[in-house]
């Protein structure tokens, strides 16, 4: 059970490092339920191996105690592949999208769209670049999310109040985030 509901709160953590940006509010409770199934996890570990008799049900059950530490290691080492991947696999969808905003095709949408895995709140095109806020993924507070700019780091639009950040993501994409 503890083995489970940890490698269960460890891929919400890889998905929720999958999207580009902050992450939700509810993260920290995600990763605060994930340490104390590690620390209970380990103290037992540590039980089992001072316990006298207890040593041969950990070599009858390895992948029972290997498993954890395991799952904390893809945690840790894999968040940044995995986001890379998740978009890999949209980004065609959103070139599609941000080229047809750029010559004014019919299928451009300003409102919610869905883009390869990714579910967009808005776009909106600035100049030579068009930004796409993320849904969903966001802390409730701060939105962020995709800017496609083929000519190098995208100038933002000023707004008051605000300073939107912006980041080198790959290729011809940038992340942005808007700090009230």
């Amino acid at each position: 059970m503890l083995i489970g509901a940890q490698a269960v709160t460890g891929l919400l953590l890889l998905y929720v490092a999958s999207s580009p940006g902050p992450g939700p509010l509810w993260t920290l409770l995600a990763l605060l339920v994930f340490f104390t199934l590690g620390a209970a996890w380990f103290v037992r570990f540590v039980v089992m191996l001072l316990r006298r008799g207890s040593r041969p049900g950990l070599r009858r059950n390895p992948l029972r105690w290997a498993a954890p530490p395991l799952v904390v290691i893809l945690v840790l080492a894999l968040p940044g592949e995995v986001r890379r991947s998740r978009f890999a696999l949209s980004e065609g969808s959103f070139e599609r999208a941000a080229r047809s905003a750029m010559e004014g095709g019919p299928d451009w949408r300003m409102g919610p769209a869905t883009l390869g895995s990714f579910d967009v709140s808005w776009a909106a095109r600035h100049g030579s670049t068009v930004r796409f806020a993320l849904a969903g993924g966001g802390d409730g507070v701060h939105e962020h999310g995709l800017i496609w700019s083929p000519r190098g780091e995208p100038p933002l639009p000023e707004e008051e109040g605000h300073q939107p950040g912006v980041e080198h993501f790959q290729g011809p994409w940038y992340l942005w985030s808007e700090d009230f």
